[in-house]
């Protein structure tokens, strides 16, 4: 690879505090040093004092970790992506069911007074504030659904860029549910899994938007989850691991939907127990790289660094990745047509090259550090970076990251159409909700 920096020192201990309801997240001040095998402390006050000693000590007689020194920031509880209640209940208009709502009064009927750089604002849609819901790109639309607060109603819409225009989108015979995994085949989105108040859900359906229809599909051979992976392969639905904190999630097991024959079969477990981390499809491989963390989100063992595993569903076979130099306990990846590109909550970022089968060191994020997750989306050939209001494009030529606007209370990535980036803030009662589109050609 012709642009590789020097590699870093990624010695350090990573800390992150519990993690709030609802997507607060409270997470290491940033000017952390890189992950490394040194344990996590996840003890009290007194532990962490005596890291921070520690580590004082080590700057002071004349080193500092990872190449930087400390850098004291101030802490921020953001929870903008928290859906504040409307104003005014929603309208229910005659139509597709549970889909029907109509606009809410309070749905912003003029562009905010600032417009970030680069970007189009658009109205709001038809569909209510939410969170959790999938968003899938199907070469026309975006399809949403599912998300919201439990006990409410499932809805669906569809957004077409080119038209800016919304629909609402049939009924689904699933309940709703969020963080379901999603994809796309070229001619359905396929949803499974997810969670509601009836618990972690094991079923999944398929819309197809050319008809408005959904079905049913098989029943799969795995357990209720939140999934950790999903992927399309070009033939089937990946399904691989599940999400949540605990000695009991973190199950390993996979399988693969096969939409034309509406059959499943199982594929080889995780070789790797991992309950919290991220995934990208590469084109012939399912990327996995994460970490098994306990219910305050702390690192369970002595490395904190993100461990990984490709699968190839052809072969079936799992291959062991080289450990990621960045933080197990919150990691985002994408892939922008040649490497992989991860970054972490402090971030700093990394690039693994298939070739030599290394992670390679990446300049840092040009964002400011905020007590949030990172977020990634692929967009053909660059990856873009999302991090609570904050957005950077990578420059693959350049080898160089390029802080970009962004709405300001942004928290979950874009989705890439192949000629932008579309953004939808549901409403919420703040100024910059809407349906935002970032043209990248």
């Amino acid at each position: 690879m012709a642009h590789a920096a020097p590699k870093r020192n990624t010695g350090g201990v990573i800390r992150e505090h519990h993690l709030p309801p609802l997507k607060v997240t409270d997470l290491e001040p940033a000017g952390g040093t890189r992950a490394s095998g040194a344990p996590a402390a996840g003890a009290g006050a007194k532990q962490v004092a005596l890291v921070m000693v520690a580590v004082l000590a080590a700057v002071l007689l004349g080193g500092s970790l990872a190449g930087r020194a400390p850098v004291e920031q101030p802490r921020h509880r953001l929870a903008f992506d928290e859906p504040s209640p409307a104003s005014v209940e929603a309208r229910v208009e005659p139509g597709a069911g549970e889909s029907a709502a109509g606009l809410s009064a309070s749905e912003p009927a003029r562009p905010p007074e600032h417009i970030p750089d680069g970007w189009k604002w658009r109205t709001v849609g038809p569909l209510r504030g939410r969170q959790g819901n999938i968003a899938v790109w199907t070469g026309s639309e975006v399809i949403y659904w599912g998300g919201d607060r439990p006990g409410r109603a499932p809805e669906g819409a569809a957004y077409d860029p080119r038209a800016d225009r919304w629909r609402r989108i049939s009924r689904s015979p699933l309940t709703n549910r969020t963080d379901a995994g999603a994809v796309w085949t070229g001619r359905e989105v396929l949803v499974f899994g997810g969670v509601n108040g009836g618990g972690r859900q094991r079923d999944g359906a398929a819309y197809d938007p050319a008809r408005d229809r959904w079905r049913p599909i098989a029943e799969a051979p795995l357990s209720g989850r939140i999934p950790l992976a999903v992927a399309w392969s070009g033939t089937e639905m990946l399904v691989v691991g599940s999400r949540g904190y605990g000695l009991y999630d973190g199950l390993q097991e996979a399988a693969a939907y096969d939409p034309a024959r509406d059959v499943w079969r199982p594929l080889p477990a995780v070789p790797i127990q991992i309950n919290e981390g991220a995934s990208v499809w590469t084109g012939s491989e399912l990327v996995v790289y994460g970490k098994f963390l306990d219910r305050q989100r702390g690192v369970q063992g002595p490395d904190g660094r993100a461990k990984g595993s490709a699968l190839d569903p052809v072969t079936g076979h799992w291959r062991d990745l080289p450990p990621a130099p960045l933080s197990g306990q919150s990691i985002a990846l994408a892939w922008n047509g040649s490497e992989l590109i991860g970054w972490d909550h402090n971030r700093y970022a990394a690039a693994y090259d298939r070739l030599s089968n290394a992670w390679l060191t990446l300049p840092d994020l040009p964002l400011e550090g905020r007590d949030c997750l990172p977020r990634a989306t692929s967009a053909g050939e660059t990856a873009f970076a999302t991090h609570c209001g904050q957005a950077a494009l990578f420059d693959r030529d350049r080898w160089v990251w390029e802080k970009v606007e962004a709405p300001a209370t942004a928290v979950d990535p874009p989705v890439w159409t192949g000629d932008g980036l579309v953004l939808w803030l549901a409403p919420s009662g703040r100024p910059d909700d809407g349906t935002w589109f970032r043209p990248m050609r």
